[in-house]
């Protein structure tokens, strides 16, 4: 099903028109749930299909490379340069953090290549920064409605280069 946006325009007269945009319908996280396993999932791995089944209902690739801030760079035109180091032993320890403090695991969507989903996971400090994100104890899968592109980096001089150039930009918004 299709939603239609209405955006009103006023033109030189100072009449409305109307344009249309045609919007695809998102899916919600608890379409990919279901209440016969435990949430959060006991391992990344379980959790990482759960993520991957609700990336495909948001029409995002399902392919899920996990990052850190110290893999991610902003430049001053809000464009996101990777660098994708596919190790899954970082996101597997915070996830596992997350299970034992009891307060909540997010999967959350950062950017994206037309082959590739960058992801970080997310676990509160404490019960009061659980709240502030609006996070129960269980999984929660997020992303984007409009997910910005990004250029993997796999020269570690371009990376270093592109670090100077940019160091003031602060990413870490994406991981708090």
């Amino acid at each position: 099903m299709q939603h239609l946006v209405v955006e009103l325009v006023l033109q030189s007269s100072n009449t409305p028109c109307e344009r249309f945009a045609r919007v695809g319908q998102r899916e919600h996280n608890s379409s990919v749930t279901d209440s016969t396993s435990p949430d959060p999932p006991a391992t990344l791995q379980v959790a990482e299909e759960k993520f991957r089944a609700f990336l495909a209902l948001q029409g995002y690739p399902k392919a899920v490379c996990w990052v850190e801030p110290s893999d991610l760079i902003v430049d001053a035109k809000r464009h996101y340069w990777i660098r994708p180091l596919r190790d899954t032993i970082r996101a597997e320890q915070q996830y596992a953090k997350g299970l034992y403090r009891n307060l909540g695991v997010q999967l959350r969507a950062i950017c994206a290549t037309n082959a590739e989903m960058f992801a970080s996971v997310f676990v509160p400090e404490d019960d009061l920064d659980r709240q502030y994100h609006l996070m129960g104890r269980v999984l929660k899968l997020a992303c984007s409605v409009e997910m910005p592109l990004a250029s993997t980096v796999q020269n570690p001089l371009r990376w270093l280069m592109l670090r100077l150039r940019n160091r003031k930009g602060n990413v870490l918004s994406f991981f708090e």
